[in-house]
């Protein structure tokens, strides 16, 4: 184990190396609820749909300012930036560890680490998790430990 604490990215890159694990804390993220087709994500955003009427848009610039052009569409939108925490990480078999959910119908939201998530499958093997914040340090080490678990198998 190194000196670093578990959720830093120093500690990601150090332990994680194998499983290309990325801190995605920082990345602009906007809660939406209300009809999604009435939404037009902007360039450099991501809309990630939960249900029709539930989603996170992923920003590249100013959560705020996407926040309040996504109210002028009718739809209820905050910046929730600093209350979810992300993780970015590849490998099938580390997902199927740390989730029931099935891998093939992602996005979703449902249990990650045995808490509450969004989960989503990227191309091929990669995937990205968010959850509250306040847990990133539980997940961080519960994702460790399963990929310590597979290497050690």
């Amino acid at each position: 184990m190194s000196d670093t604490a578990p959720w830093s990215e120093a500690g990601l890159r150090a332990e994680g190396v194998r499983h290309r694990l990325r801190d995605l804390s920082s990345d602009g993220k906007v809660e939406v609820r209300g009809d999604l087709d009435l939404v037009e994500p902007a360039d450099g955003e991501e809309l990630i749909r939960l249900s029709p009427r539930r989603g996170l848009l992923l920003v590249d610039d100013d959560p705020a300012e996407a926040a309040d052009r996504l109210r002028t569409y009718g739809v209820r939108a905050y910046d929730a930036t600093g209350a979810l925490a992300g993780l970015a990480f590849e490998g099938e078999q580390l997902a199927r560890r740390l989730t029931d959910l099935d891998l093939e119908r992602l996005p979703a939201a449902g249990a990650f680490a045995r808490i509450g998530a969004i989960l989503v499958r990227d191309e091929g093997d990669r995937f990205r998790a968010y959850f509250p914040q306040e847990l990133g340090h539980y997940v961080a080490e519960v994702v460790l430990d399963a990929i310590d678990g597979l290497d050690n198998r």
